[in-house]
């Protein structure tokens, strides 16, 4: 039986705490950065935090991103 799953092309990725990584970036750029490397070979991937993150803070790779902001 063949178990072998494309999971770029089945999955969400969902990036919850996504603060964390801005925080993390400094300490870890490499982690980060290949999160950020392989996040869009997904068919979908959303990005997600209840901390609010200032527009100065946001990391050059997904300023070109859409945000959604719910209330």
């Amino acid at each position: 039986m063949d178990l072998r799953i494309d999971a770029y092309s089945k999955f969400f990725l969902l990036v919850d705490e996504w603060h964390v990584l801005f925080n993390q970036y400094v300490f870890r750029e490499k982690a980060v950065a290949d999160v950020l490397k392989i996040a869009p070979l997904f068919k979908e991937v959303t990005y997600m935090t209840a901390t609010p993150i200032e527009d100065e803070l946001i990391l050059k790779e997904v300023k070109h991103l859409p945000v959604v902001k719910l209330n």
